[in-house]
């Protein structure tokens, strides 16, 4: 065997200069950040954030807000960073990057959100909220001041994405008809939050989402599946938004059915990873420009 051979064996790729040197093509400048908590076991938080982002093909940068120690079966500790160390890292980030796109997830309690809330009046980009405050299960996650502070964090939402939990709990409405589904998007609105992306649930065998404008609410089905593994969908949701916002799309209604179409694609492919409720499968999600031509009223 020669030299080069073996070479080749040894190192299959890649297998010249040129491989070597030449750049590989992704959309220029296009950053998106993550404000977020972590999740060891990767299906969630920042974790699944980032991964979601890669799949775009977009650079992602993230901001630690508290640390879990968890799993596929549940959360065993959260520890919250302190707030000025949070404001610390989104100052190093923004120092040297400049994020096209951002978003938060979990922000751990009041005095992070309102340190978020300041600095947030400086933002020069989007910012997409993910309130997490409830889970799909309707238990509190958050004392009742991190819910009053994420009230304060409205009025720089590009976009929020609640649940219905969460839009119940924001808002003060019931939600027991389409009348109180419609006055606490509305209620949103005058927050100050510019859009309201309502995660519904389970509506007539299907998955539903409520777009609202403050114009209108647009009604937004899915596919929905029996399983149990659903872990991070909210998390992975509202990356994929936020990434294809930094890629450089502008059609919020069509990046909009983008990402539910294609959570629920990571849904119907997720694999059964630990013991628990396995996460969204991030690996099959896809950044095709194409699909976002399609009429925005497909889901």
């Amino acid at each position: 065997m020669t030299a080069e051979s073996r070479r080749r064996n040894l190192f299959p790729f890649p297998t010249t200069d040129r491989e070597m040197t030449e750049p590989k093509r992704f959309q220029p400048n296009s950053i998106a950040l993550t404000i977020a908590g972590s999740d060891p076991s990767g299906g969630a938080g920042i974790q699944a954030d980032l991964k979601t982002f890669q799949q775009i093909g977009v650079y992602g940068a993230s901001v630690v807000t508290l640390l879990t120690a968890q799993n596929t079966m549940g959360v065993r500790r959260v520890e919250t960073m302190p707030p000025d160390l949070v404001i610390d890292q989104i100052d190093a980030v923004l120092d040297d990057l400049k994020p096209v796109a951002a978003k938060t997830g979990a922000l751990g309690n009041a005095a992070i959100i309102e340190a978020l809330t300041e600095r947030a009046e400086r933002f020069a980009f989007p910012l997409i909220v993910d309130p997490v405050m409830v889970s799909k299960h309707g238990d509190t996650l958050v004392s009742d001041d991190a819910i009053e502070a994420y009230r304060g964090l409205m009025k720089h939402a590009f976009l929020v994405t609640p649940n219905r939990y969460e839009l119940a709990a924001l808002t003060g409405n019931d939600l027991e008809s389409t009348e109180s589904i419609a006055k606490a998007i509305h209620d949103l609105h005058m927050m100050g939050a510019k859009f309201v992306l309502a995660k519904m649930g389970e509506v007539d065998g299907s998955s539903e989402h409520i777009l609202g404008s403050g114009q209108e609410n647009l009604a937004i089905q899915s596919s929905r599946f029996p399983t149990k593994n659903t872990h991070g969908a909210g998390c992975v949701l509202s990356a994929m938004i936020t990434g294809l916002i930094a890629y450089g799309e502008t059609d919020l209604r069509k990046i909009i059915n983008r990402a539910i179409r294609q959570v629920t694609i990571g849904i119907y492919n997720a694999q059964s990873i630990g013991r628990g409720q396995s996460p969204v499968e991030t690996r099959v999600l896809e950044n095709d420009p194409m699909e976002l031509e399609r009429d925005g009223s497909e889901s």
